[in-house]
């Protein structure tokens, strides 16, 4: 006889048809905003920073902006399960709109770097959060379609929050641009903070202060170094004493996780071995982001002398796939737990093929190839969005489904720094000796994708030999 439990909605929060549909669209305000901050600002940071005199802080910007979302992200998730869901989105969504409405109207380069850091550590705390409450007002069978939908929100608040910043700043509307993404912010936090009930844990929890400042010390420090190193230099006297204090910091961080009762990230996490794996599926699976931001146009401008404006446009099929693909991979990914392997094996292989191609530019390559190429990655980014959260969120207990949630984000947000600094690398090994030479430039960009695509084709190899069994055995489970 079957089993009458396993035909009930397995729902964390219930909520009425309006009020569920109403967090979903706030939901998918939230990150419709944070593409649009992130994109806003890439676009015009430069303009920003040239009208107080201050061009040659842009990279430190940059790196303010990253450093506040990579350390509040695991800290945001570990206080979502303390103080709830909807206070984790309310409290700081506040907090960023308030920051990002005074920014345009600031005219100094300290309280300006001050508001960009403020505005990126709320979007760390909060970032996460849509991911989360996604996977607890909906059943399990319906998370992917709807993590497509957020996916799919931050292709949509990319590309047209780059295009209207764009056409408002060319029209003397800078600071329209800029308050612009406080809109879906705004409308996000209202229809969270309206309809979601405020869920947390019961009890009094302690705060782990000890860990906090030492996650931020750890991260600081490594991040920096990172980041600094691949321009610098990773043998400068300061770049080498920040990744040490960093290291030193990261090293202190597990001794007094493994003490605390109450820990920032539970240790206890890592010793999952489906779990780190599936961490490590998706540092992976961003890991070649940096190669097409980056090098793909340097590759278009300086080996095949592409114009500007083609090199700009690289990315606009990849864009118009992400915007459609990822709620279709998510409603085919939710039919059945076998197929959250195949969509990572996918997210992988997608990756690979391109890049091994684009791994062989020369000066007669032509720009469809990257444009192929790079909408091949579309298709990649479709499944990765719907499979390794969901798939992670399946292996969490509900007091860590915040915490949890939020580690995969970081090591997503870590990937962007670390592959920055290995492809870095990877490129100054080839140019050093003459970096104008074209020559040289191709074997640099040739390089960092070849490394590109070897990393996701360990990517695809881990998803075929660890994953599929993984994934195969609990679908057998499940049946039983």
């Amino acid at each position: 006889m079957a089993d009458p439990t396993k035909t009930l909605p397995q729902v964390a929060i219930p909520l009425p048809d309006r009020k569920k549909l109403a967090v979903q669209i706030g939901c998918i305000c939230m990150m419709l905003s944070v593409a649009m901050y992130g994109l806003v600002f890439s676009t015009l940071t430069s303009p920003i920073l040239e009208g107080i005199n201050a061009s040659g802080y842009v990279s430190l910007f940059s790196i303010f902006a990253a450093l506040g979302v990579s350390t509040m992200t695991p800290i945001g998730g570990k206080l979502s399960d303390i103080i709830g869901r909807r206070n984790i989105v309310v409290i700081p969504g506040l907090v960023c709109a308030l920051a990002g409405l005074l920014f345009p109207f600031v005219h100094s380069l300290v309280p300006l770097m001050a508001l960009r850091l403020i505005i990126s550590l709320a979007q760390g705390m909060f970032t996460a959060a849509p991911y989360i409450i996604v996977s607890l007002i909906n059943e399990r069978k319906d998370v992917p379609k709807a993590m497509g939908m957020l996916a799919a929100a931050i292709s949509v608040g990319g590309f047209g929050g780059s295009i209207i910043a764009g056409f408002l700043t060319d029209r003397g509307m800078m600071t329209a641009a800029i308050l612009m993404p406080a809109i879906p912010l705004l409308a996000g936090v209202a229809l969270i903070g309206l309809n979601l009930p405020n869920v947390k844990r019961e009890g009094k929890i302690a705060i782990d202060w000890a860990g906090i400042v030492l996650l931020i010390a750890a991260l600081c420090g490594i991040l920096l170094a990172l980041n600094f190193g691949s321009s610098v230099g990773f043998g400068n006297t300061k770049v080498i004493l920040a990744l040490v204090l960093g290291i030193i910091a990261l090293f202190a961080l597990i001794v007094v996780e493994n003490k605390v009762k109450e820990p920032l990230i539970p240790l206890r996490l890592f010793k999952n071995s489906q779990y780190a794996l599936l961490l490590l599926i998706g540092f992976i699976c961003y890991f070649y982001q940096n190669a097409m931001n980056v090098y793909a146009p340097i590759a278009v401008l300086r080996v095949m002398e592409g114009t500007t404006t083609v090199a700009g446009s690289l990315q606009l099929p990849r864009t118009i796939i992400c915007m459609i693909l990822p709620t279709i991979c998510g409603a085919w990914v939710g039919k059945k737990v076998t197929n959250l392997w195949k969509a990572m094996a996918i997210a992988t292989l997608f990756v690979a093929i391109p890049f091994a191609f684009l791994g062989m530019t020369t000066p007669a390559t032509s720009v469809l190839v990257f444009m192929v190429g790079l909408g091949l990655t579309g298709i990649a980014e479709g499944f990765r969005s719907v499979s390794i959260t969901p798939a992670a969120q399946a292996l969490l207990a509900p007091e860590d489904m915040g915490i949890g949630t939020s580690l995969v984000n970081f090591f997503n947000s870590l990937s962007g720094t670390v592959a920055a600094a290995a492809f870095g690398v990877a490129y100054n090994l080839n140019t050093a000796a003459d970096p104008g030479n074209p020559a040289n430039i191709q074997k640099g960009v040739n390089t960092v994708f070849q490394l590109a695509a070897l990393i996701s084709l360990i990517g695809f190899v881990l998803v075929i030999f660890l994953v599929r069994p993984m994934m195969n055995k609990k679908a057998t489970t499940a049946n039983e």
